[in-house]
């Protein structure tokens, strides 16, 4: 893949307290990753420690930082001083079969690169690759997640998350019996590669702009997934939504692509103006566990605008039976500012 943007400096700093609450904003910090000197650290999560309560911003040096960072408090910017994504890399190869060293595993949340947590809204991350090396190192294949958030109000801009299974999780801030509390995550210009699963989760995210690349899942006739989402109630804001983003796939011979499984009850992804070039099954949509689960009666997967090679079954209307294909007076509730609004008004387009 090809970045052409160019170096973030200092401005960026102004525009990112413009989006914290004033509490933020009148004690932010910032601290660096990389580089000598006062206020440099050796390692991003030891810049992240070095943030007070009320947050900041860490500015990463170009450089590849293998560790675990985990990012737990709200009002926290990442942001790379690279001239691409690729040139601040954060990489780690833990797996969720992992001893915890407690006598259980690591788990989804353990085995990720990057913990981004319910207590860190407000979270932005800019000009970094997020990387868990691995599934890509060809070990046993597993769950290897790179970026996990379940922080509300999160947004990644001019970012790459790499892995193979289980690569990005968008989750919700927290569930109960009967319902869960929403957390909204907002992408723009971001890529994101795997195989199976590697969008999962119950957040409500939009992916704006964005480029998904489906890689091979062991040979090109491979099963692969491209979301996994978990919504469990039909009562809180969750669902994924695609919008004027790309699916492309690291071989066009590849015969057994879909767009996603529902892992929850009420799975729900929707596909607005996708360019699909990846070559996705007809079906589109394919059953968890085929034979034990039933949730695709229950989800709601629906389509506008697709086009591409993988959009035949959309363009036909052959896709699986309870695909819904929307219309032009349907989209306008999924438009970033429209689907993650929520009760406080959030605009997370003007988040920059």
């Amino acid at each position: 893949m090809a970045f052409t943007k160019g170096r973030i400096g200092m401005g960026i700093l102004s525009l990112t307290l413009l989006s914290m609450t004033p509490a933020a904003l009148q004690a932010a910090t910032v601290v660096y990753a990389g580089g000598t000197g006062t206020g440099h650290y050796s390692t991003v999560q030891a810049a992240v420690n070095a943030l007070p309560s009320a947050g900041g911003t860490v500015y990463v040096e170009p450089g590849t930082y293998k560790e675990q960072v985990t990012v737990n408090i709200a009002n926290v910017s990442i942001i790379g001083l690279g001239t691409a994504p690729n040139s601040v890399n954060i990489e780690d190869d833990l797996n969720a079969q992992e001893s915890n060293g407690s006598g259980g595993t690591l788990g989804d949340q353990g085995s990720s690169t990057i913990i981004v947590t319910s207590y860190a809204k407000n979270f932005y991350m800019s000009m970094v690759q997020v990387s868990n090396t691995w599934t890509q190192e060809g070990n046993a294949e597993t769950q290897a997640v790179a970026l996990y958030i379940s922080a509300d109000r999160a947004v990644l801009r001019d970012v790459s998350v790499i892995g193979r299974q289980d690569t990005l999780y968008l989750g919700s801030y927290a569930c109960g019996s009967t319902t869960c509390t929403p957390a909204r995550q907002y992408l723009y210009d971001v890529y994101i590669e795997g195989n199976v699963d590697f969008i999962f989760g119950d957040g409500a995210a939009v992916l704006d702009h964005c480029t998904i690349n489906i890689d091979e899942h062991g040979s090109a006739s491979g099963e692969t997934t491209v979301t996994a989402q978990r919504k469990l109630y039909t009562n809180y804001l969750s669902g994924y939504v695609f919008y004027d983003s790309t699916i492309e796939s690291a071989s066009s011979s590849m015969t057994n692509d879909y767009l996603g499984r529902p892992w929850g009850t009420y799975s729900t992804t929707i596909f607005i103006n996708t360019v699909m070039t990846a070559p996705i099954a007809t079906a589109g949509w394919i059953e968890f566990t085929p034979g034990t689960t039933d949730n695709l009666p229950t989800s709601y997967y629906a389509e506008y605008g697709s086009t591409g090679v993988g959009a035949t079954g959309y363009l036909d209307k052959e896709r699986e039976k309870y695909a819904v294909y929307l219309t032009s007076s349907q989209i306008t509730q999924y438009e970033p500012d429209n689907f993650l609004a929520g009760s406080d008004g959030w605009v997370p387009t003007s988040v920059n």
